[in-house]
């Protein structure tokens, strides 16, 4: 929940970027690094607000949206170890393919993010994160740490984004190529009951997608390994207890057995195919 303050400060927020604002501030460096993902994954990610707590666990406890649009977003975040949080809105020009993130209350208020992204080829970028204080630190070594602790978050949160970003790709890609195929499903074999492990995860590829078959109640499952949100790698979800698997890029839950979304935040997970036994081997059939 937001104080009034709190709303107040959200309200006066500004939806677009001033270029000039970095006039009136402190810039403390920057952090340049190239990415082997193409812009339009770079900008969906830009926008992506619901992946930080899942994605990257260690600088993102929780996040609560305020609002959103073509714009960017503004939510309250909550930070790891409990207690501390920050009003944080990221603010995108499409156009030339900047945004800027501003904590505008909590712990760190008044430090500006600018990132300008440059297309490099096809198939890879370049960022430059540059940062900004409201003011000058009170000594050098104040600024080297500040600097330093930045650069590292950053270094780790691309080094988190590029599996998803890079990931997305492939999924995308894979959906592209599934069109030229034709249609229906035929027997496919999972393999040997023997040799499969029952705590473990079976990623099965097949003409209609892709499928995980696990243990579950002492029975063999099988339900798809794509998250119809974003097309997040079910693959990776541990079955907990009740036979639910969470999406590890935005958190979205689906129960295994009937494929439906929890939340009810999304599409239902796509049908899985039949699951039979013959001669000491699993198969779709």
């Amino acid at each position: 929940m937001l104080t009034e303050t709190e709303k107040d400060l959200c309200a006066s927020r500004p939806n677009s970027v001033s270029y000039d604002r970095v006039q009136d501030l402190h810039f403390l460096g920057n952090y340049v690094r190239r990415l082997p993902v193409n812009m339009a994954r770079m900008m969906e990610n830009a926008h992506d607000w619901e992946h930080l707590p899942y994605v990257h666990a260690s600088s993102f406890a929780s996040i609560d949206l305020i609002s959103k649009g073509p714009w960017g977003w503004r939510a309250k975040i909550g930070l790891p170890g409990g207690g501390d949080y920050q009003l944080l809105d990221l603010i995108i020009d499409e156009t030339r393919h900047y945004w800027v993130s501003t904590v505008f209350s909590g712990m760190g208020t008044g430090t500006e993010i600018h990132t300008q992204a440059t297309e490099l080829s096809g198939d890879e970028i370049e960022v430059d994160v540059r940062f900004y204080l409201p003011e000058a630190p009170a000594d050098n070594t104040v600024a080297d740490f500040v600097l330093k602790y930045l650069t590292d978050q950053y270094r780790v949160l691309y080094d988190e984004d590029l599996g998803l970003m890079s990931g997305r790709q492939s999924a995308l890609d894979d959906r592209i190529a599934r069109r030229d195929e034709p249609p229906g499903l035929a027997s496919v074999l999972v393999g040997d009951v023997s040799e499969l492990d029952p705590l473990g995860t079976h990623l099965v590829e097949t003409q209609a997608g892709r499928f995980c078959v696990r243990r579950w109640r002492d029975e063999w499952i099988v339900h798809s390994a794509i998250c119809p949100h974003m097309l997040g790698p079910l693959n990776e979800a541990k079955l907990d207890e009740r036979g639910n698997i969470t999406c590890p890029w935005h958190g979205y839950r689906f129960d295994v057995a009937t494929g439906q979304n929890i939340d009810g935040k999304c599409n239902d997970l796509a049908q899985a195919p039949r699951l039979i036994e013959r001669n000491g081997k699993l198969y779709f059939d």
